[in-house]
């Protein structure tokens, strides 16, 4: 007896067929979803702090917390993903995506905020803007040196050396002289708002390993339902979309519900973000 019933499909069109001989099968793990939400205590805080710190922390920041204070309540999902078993990590670090400018335009790179989830918001926009200045000076002590190393290679070597240090650091938890330890953290952040861009999806970096990366979207007035008194109203609310891209083997649907529900309810409740006084 046949294992399924099928029959060979009729004469395919050209495209198809490249498509075909171009991709193999499916083999990611990567799941979607957005989540939109009411930004205006978020701003409104953010100016308080503003006012109180001198510190212009932002919707990036506020994210990155947010994030950081879920993965502190979530161990299950702060994981690492090593040799087919998942390893919970001893320390929150978030990744942040920035963009540096370079002599062929502009480069991607970033930098980590190490427990994150012990750090007031003000806490992570000062270290962030600090660490940023290096980047952008090219002389940040985790990424720079590395960066600078991996662009002088040849492209045909990159592939095999990335391999290598993959299977040195993560599969087999060891050490290499002269690479900054767990450069990627354990969640990432990136924000595309800022170039005016509401809705993308980013990819998870191999070589990060994240099981998590938030992008934040754009904000913009958007016609909201609010209640006054328990009655609904249409207004006009300053609106935050942000997009998830989710490793499929460490979170299923109910998992991603349950991070959804409980980053909406620390960013419409900044103030669950601050640290005990």
């Amino acid at each position: 007896m046949r294992h399924f019933k099928a029959r060979p499909a009729g004469e395919l069109s050209f495209f198809r067929r490249l498509a075909l001989a171009a991709w193999d099968d499916p083999r990611d793990p990567s799941i979607h979803g957005t989540l939109e939400l009411d930004a205006t205590a978020a701003l409104a805080h953010l100016e308080t702090l503003h006012a109180r710190t001198g510190e212009r922390a932002t919707l990036t920041h506020l994210v990155g917390r947010a994030l950081a204070v879920v993965l502190s309540e979530r161990p299950e999902l702060h994981v690492l993903v090593r040799r087919g078993r998942l390893y919970p990590r001893a320390e929150v670090d978030i990744f942040f995506q920035v963009a540096r400018a370079d002599e062929h335009g502009c480069d991607l790179t970033g930098l980590v905020i190490r427990g994150a989830d012990r750090k007031s918001i003000t806490d992570i926009a000062r270290e962030f803007g600090e660490r940023l200045e290096q980047v952008r000076r090219d002389c940040d002590p985790q990424l720079g040196r590395t960066r600078r190393r991996l662009a002088a290679l040849p492209p045909a070597l990159l592939r095999p050396l990335q391999a290598a240090q993959d299977l040195l650091r993560y599969r087999l938890d060891l050490r290499v002289p002269g690479l900054p330890r767990d450069p990627f953290g354990s969640a990432a952040v990136t924000n595309l708002g800022m170039f005016g861009v509401r809705w993308a999806y980013a990819p998870l970096f191999p070589p990060a390993h994240w099981p998590i990366l938030l992008l934040v979207g754009a904000v913009t007035p958007r016609p909201w339902i609010v209640e006054d008194d328990g009655e609904p109203r249409v207004a006009v609310r300053p609106v935050l979309p942000l997009h998830a891209t989710l490793d499929h083997r460490v979170l299923d649907g109910v998992q991603a519900a349950g991070l959804s529900a409980r980053i909406e309810e620390l960013l419409l409740h900044p103030e669950l973000l601050e640290l005990p006084a």
